[in-house]
């Protein structure tokens, strides 16, 4: 058994870090799901099913964000087997959150059922429609934190893959990166060795975000609409994105302009601009809250505790 930096290898069979990163993420998304599932009034069992088509679908979108790159696509045009090679890092967040919703919208909408035509004598795989639909929107607000939490997570890969490095510094907690690595991911940058560690800020600032959501979700939600946990995500990650863009090396840029941050303020408009409409817009049906839909709002545990104080009953001094 040899251990590297990269992963296991026993025999012929090599485990890579870099995976194992993205299955964590995945799992205690999962779990933070199921809390958040729990606490919305919502059947846990679909954060599962949500999170295997999500993950399918967000890797698919995350890969293709990634082999599109003008920078990368002549590459992977040079050697389409590379596209598939997935454990040896290359996906681009942005891919990632459409493919993921993508495939939300389509579960959310349809299932699997089987059918039989009349050309095929046995019972075919098909998508049909759910009935009884599960809420879409209730689902991205259940989604939105856990996918941040994965992706926290999953960020530590990129140090086991040494990159999404930043630009050089001498700062104490600044990263070496071996010179192949810095020639293969930022050539411009050869003479230098430690280098900002930018998947260490990306990934501390989404744990900080997924703090703030569940806090305002498990603190305010009597006064949160639905949609609202998706848009403090579509605010926060933009946010963090387009701060952390400035010390990418050699980024994907549209006339000047890193393509990261172009979209990062394109989900931030949106994600802004749409907790700016459900709030202010005059409406005279309220809508639905993120909180239980029957029964009464949960109490803080302080109140509860309060509550079951029989009279007369004296706080020990």
């Amino acid at each position: 058994m040899e251990i590297t930096l990269r992963g296991i290898e026993i025999g012929g069979l090599q485990v890579r870090f870099y995976s194992m990163m993205i299955l964590l993420g995945l799992f205690v998304g999962i779990l933070l799901a199921q809390r958040l599932a729990k606490r919305l009034g919502e059947d846990p069992a679909h954060a599962v099913n949500l999170a295997v088509v999500g993950a399918i679908s967000g890797i698919i979108g995350a890969r293709l964000y990634h082999v599109f790159d003008q920078q990368e696509w002549p590459r992977y045009r040079d050697s389409p087997a590379d596209i598939f090679a997935v454990w040896n890092g290359g996906i681009g967040i942005f891919g990632a959150v459409a493919g993921a919703i993508l495939g939300l919208v389509i579960y959310t909408h349809f299932r699997f059922g089987l059918r039989r035509f009349v050309s095929v004598p046995f019972d075919v795989p098909v998508l049909v429609r759910r009935r009884p639909a599960v809420s879409t929107l209730r689902w991205l607000d259940i989604g939105a934190p856990a996918f941040l939490l994965g992706q926290a997570i999953g960020r530590w890969g990129n140090y086991f893959n040494q990159e999404l490095f930043g630009k050089p510094t001498d700062l104490p907690w600044a990263v070496t990166i071996p010179t192949d690595h810095v020639a293969r991911e930022a050539p411009e940058f050869l003479g230098f060795n430690t280098f900002h560690p930018l998947f260490a800020y990306e990934s501390l600032l989404n744990f900080l975000g997924v703090a703030v959501i569940v806090f305002l979700i498990y603190r305010f939600g009597s006064r949160l609409r639905s949609g609202d946990s998706l848009s403090m995500y579509l605010v926060w990650y933009p946010a963090v994105r387009f701060s952390l863009e400035f010390l990418r090396t050699d980024p994907w840029e549209q006339a000047g302009i890193p393509m990261a941050q172009i979209v990062s303020v394109a989900m931030f408009a949106f994600g802004a601009g749409s907790i700016a409409y459900r709030h202010l817009r005059a409406t005279s049906e309220p809508e639905a809250m993120l909180v239980l839909p029957v029964g009464e709002p949960p109490r803080s545990r302080s109140a509860e505790r309060r509550r079951r104080r029989r009279p007369g009953q004296q706080r020990d001094a």
